[in-house]
């Protein structure tokens, strides 16, 4: 074989061996979301995992363009893809579905269905798991979610088995989470999966995440009457009802802004609003928008936290309104800190 042929042959080999794993595809995961309600902290927490990793293409979706209203609090998230426009890509590998807050969704549900039969994965995040009982889709299956949920669920869907011991539950293609602070760890867990240890153990250390421990004590988490006497004695005291201001930057961490938004927003003393510009570009490519119109005054600014964003948001409550305050904040989230022994 001449030796020019021979180079051509051993280049042709090289650039083969080359565009294997690294030359591939990254895995597409599409977090679904509904303009009329989906809760901030589930949307943006995956979004800002799986995009800082750098290994998976995530885009939130949704049946239309129209901006995404981020509850509990007062800002909205644009969609990036509509789900006609997805339907002309390939099938996506992983669809997470957040709490929404219309449940019921016939057209939504039929996607859903459509997605597993296709192959995909699906993961809910906190009471997303409405929304995938809702399609069918737990039907013969174990499955957790908020623990507040958990009781109403067991009754109107018998047949799924509903777990409290763990911080997600995997059955097969369909994982679910418990409340709201399960979302990060199951994310990461999904991550491992979807691009390996090394790169889920890079991310979190990035983004201050402890690693995955899917074990969970959720009998720990009920209604107590100190915590319904707090929440009673914060309703009835309109007088001392705060507008909270969290201001957007360019940007601006994700999971910070969505913690901020979701937890001051769930007081019963506050509710938290986007302000300054118009809208933003996050961190990691979302475009964050404020409301048109907003309070003529507001009662307190709030810095978004750093490093872990829980648990520092949970001391900014602390330090605002009292401990009792912020740990009930911190049940809403099935976080550790609001854990019934924790109080």
């Amino acid at each position: 074989m001449p030796r020019l042929t021979r180079l051509l042959v051993l280049l042709a080999l090289f650039v083969l061996g080359t565009a294997g794993p690294a030359a591939a595809a990254r895995p597409l995961v599409v977090i679904l979301a509904d303009a009329r309600g989906t809760v901030a902290t589930d949307l943006l927490a995956p979004y800002a995992i799986l995009a800082e990793s750098g290994a998976v293409e995530v885009k939130v979706v949704a049946a239309t363009k129209a901006p995404v209203r981020l509850t509990p609090g007062f800002a909205w998230a644009a969609p990036q893809m509509t789900l006609t426009e997805l339907a002309r890509r390939p099938r996506p590998d992983v669809v997470i579905v957040p709490a929404l807050e219309v449940v019921d969704d016939p057209a939504r549900a039929a996607w859903l269905r459509a997605q597993l039969k296709a192959g995909a994965r699906i993961m809910s995040i906190c009471n997303g798991a409405k929304v995938l009982a809702a399609a069918g889709l737990l039907d013969g299956r174990q499955a957790t979610v908020h623990w507040y949920s958990r009781g109403k669920l067991a009754k109107q869907h018998p047949r799924v088995t509903w777990r409290h011991d763990r911080r997600w539950v995997e059955d097969g293609p369909v994982i679910t989470t418990a409340g709201i602070s399960a979302g990060e760890p199951a994310t990461l867990h999904l991550l491992s999966q979807l691009a390996g240890e090394p790169v889920m153990a890079a991310t979190a250390a990035r983004l201050a995440l402890p690693l995955p421990d899917p074990r969970h004590a959720g009998e720990d988490y009920r209604l107590t009457p100190w915590g319904m006497t707090q929440v009673v004695a914060n309703r009835l005291a309109f007088w001392r009802h705060e507008a909270v201001a969290l201001p957007l930057t360019a940007g601006l961490d994700e999971i910070a802004f969505g913690t901020a938004l979701d937890a001051w927003s769930r007081t019963y003393r506050s509710t938290a609003w986007a302000t300054g510009p118009a809208s933003v570009t996050t961190r990691h490519g979302l475009t964050l928008h404020r409301a048109a119109s907003l309070p003529e005054r507001f009662d307190r600014k709030v810095v978004l936290p750093r490093g872990e964003a829980m648990a520092a948001t949970f001391r900014q409550i602390d330090r605002a309104y009292g401990p009792t305050t912020a740990r009930f904040v911190a049940l809403q989230f099935e976080h550790p800190y609001g854990a019934v022994s924790a109080w």
